[in-house]
């Protein structure tokens, strides 16, 4: 067994490998070219098992992690954001190593100011909103689509590659039916996009990308590429919503315990809001609870342990309620494992991983510091 002194978290890479071949299989069976996301794990060496698979090209959330990845030999990257003018200078040295770079771009003033500054050409996909109201231009805005299309055929640095939608929307879902209906009309929209645009740009690819609907939905003629992220770790959240089975989940945060009170039956332990976020769920009588907790043993860890919950996260502790049976158990000096609600979040504020024998895994934010 390891020894943990402190919040660690810990990877599992049999199942990891295992999430990755499952997407990369799906994928090849529905013929479209799947480019994970990796603001999931943020490690050069995830992303090798991604490329072990016939992974070749990536996304990404930032462009500080597009350095990272394209320093480590990635070629191939979309920055999965909207392009922030003031990074124009990253985007030509990007650029100039020679990078394929692919930038989302969602109106024609930052279209503009884009070509304007850019060294050589880059390729752009206009992002679309197609019902999950955080970013993009309204699939139902065709006039506002159209003139940006037109701006960026026009311009003589800006390559329109296709079309971007993120149906982000499936997280707030109740069961895997409202998953499918939702991909279902988020691609039927795309695509009338992309025929509407015909005559401006006769060739772009539809592009969509969230974990659930990657996942689970089976249809999807007239997707060309998919690029999910949260499939390499899923987390309670996907577990929640049936997206993935509980034994998918391939981190867990060993917590030490540090104190317990008795009279509330309460047991601290040292795993706060730094290492988790405040990301949480809510149980069956509508109560926040911010992890399920696990034990560990050498070979991984156990299903999710019944009666005991985080309760409540502050900067660094975690308190978690447990009925008697489970109280009296658990002792100080304990390391517990706790599930993460998120584990995007989760991984990006811990910064590093420890494999199940013990091995380090470079994180981006570790090796950029």
């Amino acid at each position: 067994m390891l020894e943990i002194t402190r919040p660690t978290l810990l990877l599992d890479e049999n199942k990891c490998k295992r999430n990755i071949q499952r997407m990369t299989a799906k994928a090849e069976r529905l013929q479209v070219k799947l480019i994970p996301h990796m603001k999931t794990p943020q490690s050069v060496e995830v992303a090798g098992w991604c490329a072990n698979e016939g992974v070749t090209a990536i996304t990404v959330s930032s462009l500080k992690m597009a350095e990272y990845f394209a320093k480590a030999g990635w070629k191939d990257i979309t920055v999965a954001f909207p392009v922030n003018v003031l990074e124009i200078g990253v985007i030509n040295e990007l650029l100039q190593m020679g990078v394929d770079l692919k930038l989302f771009l969602l109106d024609e003033v930052v279209a503009r100011k884009l070509n304007d500054g850019l060294s050589q050409p880059v390729k752009v996909l206009i992002e679309l909103d197609a019902g999950y109201n955080r970013t993009g231009i309204s699939t139902e805005n065709m006039e506002d689509i159209a003139l940006l299309a037109q701006t960026i055929v026009a311009s003589d640095k800006l390559d329109l590659y296709g079309l971007y939608c993120h149906p982000g929307n499936t997280y707030q879902t109740h069961n895997i039916e409202e998953i499918r209906q939702i991909w279902a009309a988020a691609i039927r929209k795309m695509n009338l996009v992309r025929a509407s645009l015909k005559a401006i740009q006769a060739e772009l690819v539809v592009r969509m990308g969230d974990t659930p609907g990657c996942t689970l939905v089976e249809q999807m003629e007239g997707v060309d590429e998919i690029s999910a992220g949260n499939f390499i770790f899923y987390d309670l959240v996907m577990n929640y919503l049936d997206v993935c089975n509980e034994e998918d989940i391939a981190v867990v945060m060993a917590c030490p315990v540090v104190a317990k009170n008795s009279s509330r039956n309460e047991i601290i332990m040292h795993g706060g809001a730094v290492h988790f976020s405040k990301d949480h769920l809510f149980d069956e009588d509508q109560k926040k609870f911010f992890g399920e907790v696990v034990i560990l043993a050498e070979d991984g860890w156990s299903p999710i342990i019944q009666g005991i919950r985080v309760k409540s996260l502050s900067q660094e502790h975690g308190v978690l309620l447990a009925n008697d049976e489970i109280f009296d158990q658990i002792e100080t000096g304990d390391v517990l494992g706790i599930l993460p609600i998120h584990s995007c979040l989760t991984a990006n504020l811990m910064k590093s991983y420890t494999t199940l024998d013990g091995r380090k895994i470079d994180h981006m934010e570790k090796a950029m510091t």
